[in-house]
């Protein structure tokens, strides 16, 4: 459980980071590139957090589809949002792997338009599951 609050607090301390980012104005490339860097290791703290709880739950998880998909099980995500996270994952591997301005452009607009809100979903129902936060 000690490994899970951790996690937790990571991932929150992630999620606050990236919220900052956002809230900035984005008047240039470095900003745009600090937005999306803050988005892929936000999302990697989300996806290590679903493979940290899985095996609590019988589930294994060690890629971050797997881990994506034992959220979903997990009701840690809801139906409803699973194609965003799909979309994240591949938005992560893309932006991660290579530059392409006008890639990079359409990925920060899904991140402040989408995955944000979605983060700030998924971790309030993290807090809710436990009651406290886990």
């Amino acid at each position: 459980m000690a490994d899970r609050a951790s996690a937790f607090h990571n991932l929150s301390r992630g999620l606050a980071q990236l919220e900052a980012f956002a809230g900035l104005p984005i008047e240039n490339e470095r900003d745009k590139a600090g937005v999306i860097q803050a988005f892929e290791f936000t999302f990697e703290l989300f996806w290590k957090y679903f493979q940290k709880v899985a095996p609590e739950a019988g589930l294994s998880a060690s890629t971050p589809r797997e881990a994506l998909q034992a959220g979903v099980l997990l009701g840690l995500i809801v139906e409803r949002e699973s194609a965003a996270w799909s979309l994240m994952l591949r938005d992560r591997n893309l932006s991660s792997h290579t530059y392409n301005e006008p890639l990079a452009g359409e990925i920060l607009q899904r991140v402040l338009d989408q995955y944000l809100p979605c983060f700030r979903l998924t971790k309030g129902r993290l807090e809710d599951a436990s009651g406290t936060g886990p």
